[in-house]
């Protein structure tokens, strides 16, 4: 699977498809985008008004962004979103759970969600990054990670790698469906929004392979510390990778 040229509206558009080059349609509506760049917008159109070129090879694209969680993020900078982790009202702060909360159910079944957080005490100070992922079959898998002296954006990221490498780890398909949220409006930026990092490239460039690696991962931006419990629990995680706890573990 991958993504292939095509049309729709008379414009050429990429079409992801799955294994057997036929467009891949859920409720009758099919992804597709208007740029190979990372960071592009990802559409739904209708599937019966797409049509896709004959011959055309499938190729993997680097990471884009909803183009419904990009509407959310122009909304917020012009400061009708969430506000701020630590100064949001409590309007704000409901508001932010129940938009987490509608996502996630909206979610297709069969999903696997994946939680991250990074933490950091001096920023730069003692580091941690923390990932949750819970697979539909039932599994869950818990990692904290002891960062040493770096910065929250460096635990942020370097949970969303964790995450990725749980998947792995846990035998979860590269094309199978992943939600991962992050809290990380930074993470979110310089992974699917095309934003430019002078900082921590190396790590960033890592990170973005791991995804280009499972093209069923969607990234996520959603409020932090909301109330929201997948996300508390990572917050504990990357803390405890703060206080120096490396770890893994699943259960059942």
């Amino acid at each position: 699977m991958g993504w292939v040229r095509g049309r729709f509206k008379d414009k050429d558009v990429w079409v992801e498809v799955d294994a057997s080059g036929a467009p891949k349609s859920a409720g009758g509506r099919t992804p597709i985008r208007y740029s190979d760049k990372a960071g592009a917008k990802i559409y739904r159109a209708g599937t019966s008004r797409i049509e896709v070129a004959s011959g055309a090879e499938a190729r993997d694209l680097d990471a884009g962004v909803s183009a419904d969680e990009a509407k959310k993020a122009r909304k917020s900078s012009r400061g009708s979103g969430f506000g701020k982790a630590g100064t949001r009202t409590q309007q704000q702060k409901a508001m932010a759970a129940d938009a987490a909360k509608a996502l996630l159910a909206g979610l297709p079944e069969g999903t696997a969600i994946c939680w991250t957080d990074g933490a950091c005490k001096g920023n730069p100070g003692p580091a941690g990054a923390g990932a949750r992922v819970e697979l539909p079959d039932g599994r869950v898998g818990e990692a904290s990670r002891s960062l040493g002296r770096a910065t929250n954006n460096v635990g942020e990221l370097t949970a969303i790698g964790m995450a990725m490498a749980m998947l792995d780890e846990a035998g979860w398909p590269a094309e199978g469906p992943v939600a991962l949220l992050t809290d990380s409006s930074y993470s979110h930026g310089v992974l699917c929004k095309g934003w430019k990092a002078k900082k921590n490239v190396e790590l960033i460039g890592d990170v973005r392979a791991a995804l280009k690696a499972r093209p069923g991962v969607t990234v996520h931006w959603i409020a932090g510390h909301v109330g929201i419990d997948g996300n508390e629990r990572a917050d504990a995680l990357a803390n405890a990778g703060v206080s120096g706890t490396t770890s893994t573990r699943w259960t059942p």
